[in-house]
């Protein structure tokens, strides 16, 4: 096999990988905003975050029900980067789980899961007639 049938693999890759940590990265954002929106450490909790997401991801979903409500609703950025954050993460936790134990089946599921999800996240998460996470 020559080296020119691996590179549409590699930057497949090297794309989803940007995606997965991009995403990842807004998680933490929009943990830390929301957090310093409630009164929270909001650089603790995103630092938290950051250093331990598989934990801190579903601690900060508990440990949000004791504290008080938002004064004001999130700003556009904090939706978009929340949405892409929640989205992307859970598309690829689901291209993990749904998937065959191959890496790069894996990566052909990412990205068709993330355009479902980003927009469904964005639904659920952040729009006023959904408001099931954000009241």
């Amino acid at each position: 096999m020559s080296m020119l049938t691996f590179w549409p693999w590699t930057v497949l890759a090297l794309l989803s990988g940007l995606l997965v940590f991009s995403s990842m990265l807004c998680l933490c954002y929009a943990i830390g905003t929301d957090a310093a929106a409630r009164g929270a450490s909001g650089v603790g909790w995103a630092l938290f975050a950051v250093l331990f997401l598989p934990i801190a991801a579903p601690a900060y979903a508990v440990y949000r029900t004791r504290l008080p409500a938002r004064d004001a609703s999130p700003e556009p950025l904090e939706r978009g980067l929340g949405a892409f954050g929640i989205g992307g993460t859970a598309a690829f936790i689901t291209s993990a789980l749904v998937s065959p134990p191959d890496p790069l089946t894996q990566l052909l599921y990412l990205v068709p899961l993330v355009l479902v999800f980003v927009p469904a996240a964005a639904l659920v998460c952040y729009k006023p007639d959904w408001r099931a996470l954000i009241p």
